[in-house]
């Protein structure tokens, strides 16, 4: 009985720390180059951060959101798939969410 409770007890805790390693993912850019800094900083969720680095790099927000790419996605899709907060960069960088309406006509 008492090496059962050690063997559950050893599974959970395994549990723990894999969990909370896998959930800890850090963004590092490949080259230093502006873009890829940005990029970064947008994965974050951190805004603040975000408007610094642009404000530094002398490129405009409006650029940022419609013409950057992160690894081959815009920015939006970017944070939407490996950051954290996407939501809030989005809004941060005037980013809507385009809804597409289907509509039938009847006659």
């Amino acid at each position: 009985m008492k090496s059962r409770i050690t063997a559950i007890a050893i599974v959970a805790l395994t549990s723990v720390f894999t969990g909370s390693a896998l959930a800890s993912v850090e963004f590092k850019p490949t080259d230093g180059s502006v873009t890829s800094n940005l990029c970064v900083a947008a994965a974050t969720g951190n805004k603040w951060k975000l408007h610094e680095q642009i404000k530094e790099s002398a490129l405009d927000k409006k650029y940022v959101a419609q013409d950057m790419t992160c690894n081959g996605l815009s920015v939006a899709a970017f944070v939407d798939q490996y950051g954290k907060n996407g939501d809030s960069i989005k809004k941060y960088l005037n980013i809507q969410q385009q809804q597409i309406a289907s509509v039938a006509h009847a006659k």
